[in-house]
């Protein structure tokens, strides 16, 4: 099967790409430099051009700062874009795997979310995410959308990637508060997204792993398998702080996000594993 990666040097893309590899596909990925998924024509013109049996959209603008304040960009990469992307594929029978994410959530419910929950986002970014499954789903029905959330692993610029570092250097560290929801290892992401293309599922599934926690039981827990693994911890202290105390994270985040996998492992077959295990796969792989 040849699969068409997009947005390959994102955190997930790069994940992807590794999956691809290790699994013995034949594949071709684009970066956002190299390919712009929201250029006219260029979903028509690269299928035409690659033939792809599978294509993955994990190109997104996923900064809800950015999004906030480009509002134009934000609704042509997170919105109009995966739904051209999603008919051309539809219309020569190319199946389509589009990445959402728990921001179209508002963060008010008492449970897991399940994967029909309806959205209520309290943010651009989570508003054009949203619309864009709307999209794809009316533009492609058997198109495939799963739902990530709080995904870390290696070179990721995202905090709990970056993490273990903060955690080696500093005695005291500071994290936003007030949150819960699922995380994701990058490389457990990577393996769920292609078993449900492999198992050729179509609709909303999401693609978390097993649990839920908040960014100081996260800290906490990576300061834990840091020390079990003889590395040198220097943090003493984690310490929540209200959300808009954080630079950089004024547009606000639903405060309770888990999501809720158990269509995901009965498609699947198999139980997917905690977040801890993520985590210590992850230390694993960049040496902590």
């Amino acid at each position: 099967m040849k699969v068409l990666i997009l947005g390959a040097g994102g955190l997930t893309g790069r994940y992807l790409v590794r999956e691809y590899k290790r699994r013995g596909m034949e594949a071709v990925a684009y970066t956002k430099q190299e390919l712009d998924i929201s250029k006219a024509d260029i979903a028509r013109d690269t299928l035409a051009k690659e033939k792809p049996e599978l294509v993955i959209n994990s190109a997104s603008l996923t900064s809800l700062e950015i999004c906030e304040g480009n509002p134009v960009l934000s609704r042509k990469v997170n919105c109009e874009a995966p739904e051209e992307w999603a008919k051309e594929c539809g219309r020569d029978g190319t199946r389509f795997v589009h990445l959402s994410t728990d921001y179209i959530f508002d963060g008010k419910k008492s449970a897991a979310y399940l994967p029909g929950d309806l959205a209520s986002p309290l943010s651009r970014y989570g508003k054009d995410k949203a619309e864009g499954e709307k999209r794809v789903l009316r533009a492609n029905p058997h198109a495939l959308i799963v739902r990530l959330a709080w995904v870390f692993g290696h070179g990721g610029k995202t905090f709990m990637s970056q993490l273990p570092g903060i955690l080696a250097e500093k005695k005291v560290v500071e994290l936003a508060g007030g949150r819960t929801g699922s995380c994701t290892y990058a490389g457990e992401a990577s393996r769920i997204i292609f078993d449900l293309a492999e198992k050729r599922a179509e609709g909303i599934f999401h693609g978390v792993q097993a649990g839920q926690t908040t960014w100081k039981q996260f800290a906490e827990k990576a300061v834990e398998l840091m020390k079990a693994g003889g590395r040198r911890v220097a943090c003493e202290e984690v310490r929540e702080l209200p959300l808009d105390k954080i630079p950089g994270l004024q547009v606000p985040r639903p405060a309770f996000s888990p999501l809720d996998i158990s269509e995901t492992e009965k498609v699947l077959g198999r139980k997917i594993p905690p977040w801890e295990k993520g985590l210590a796969e992850y230390l694993k792989e960049i040496g902590w």
